[in-house]
């Protein structure tokens, strides 16, 4: 739950703030090789109690090539399976390719950030708080804030809305995701996405991410002794 922003100033300076969220998001992208996790989407219509459709999915993720998606269970209507969480997917894999990976991450060369003053606890980490604001328009790119660790700026919390509608029919849609170390890497934990759209209405998908598997890339000096 998040807290009362803390009245103590922040030791860092703002630029210090951002040049360590840069270095974070960098250490986090070349220090993964690869990594496999399972996902699971549930989509709810209207406000209502039951998902309308739901599918787990086990991703592998490779450094070199982006992400690759296998179904291991479906349920619900396979229309909305297709037409809502298989373009999420395909987008997902679009934006994890070597080639466009680097314009979605959370940097200052994709955003405005600007870090509010003092501390706030957050998933039980105390965080700073920082207000982003994307460069340019893109699905992939919001406006939102980011709640960062204040030892190490990796990633805790993010919520947002895409610069740029990511469907021709859709209203407002808010995403939100929460991160955890896992082997030291922050990793997305739960995700929501909320919109509306003239077809489908009011949609909530809820992704859990579980059972991650993590490898390396080796150092430099891993590398040479081999």
């Amino acid at each position: 739950m998040l807290t009362a922003q803390q009245a103590a100033p922040s030791a860092k300076s703002d630029a210090e703030i951002i040049r360590g969220i840069d270095a974070a998001v960098l250490s986090r992208a070349t220090g993964i090789a690869r990594y496999t996790v399972q996902e699971h989407y549930a989509l709810y219509r209207n406000g209502e109690a039951k998902p309308s459709a739901e599918e787990t999915i086990q991703t592998v993720y490779i450094r070199a090539t982006g992400k690759q998606y296998t179904p291991i269970a479906q349920s619900g209507s396979a229309l909305l399976r297709a037409s809502v969480i298989d373009r999420i997917l395909a987008g997902e894999k679009e934006v994890n390719l070597p080639a466009n990976r680097e314009a979605s991450w959370i940097t200052s060369a994709n955003y405005e950030l600007q870090p509010r003053p003092g501390q706030v606890q957050r998933n039980g980490r105390t965080c700073i708080l920082v207000d982003i604001n994307s460069r340019r328009k893109s699905p992939h790119l919001f406006r939102g804030q980011v709640w960062v660790d204040a030892s190490d700026f990796s990633i805790v919390r993010f919520e947002g809305s895409p610069s740029q509608s990511p469907s021709l029919f859709a209203g407002q849609t808010t995403v939100s995701r929460d991160y955890a170390k896992v082997d030291g890497f922050a990793m997305a934990t739960h995700a929501e996405a909320r919109s509306h759209s003239f077809l489908l209405g009011d949609t909530l998908i809820k992704i859990d991410y579980t059972n991650y598997q993590i490898e390396r890339e080796p150092s430099a000096r891993e590398t040479k002794a081999r």
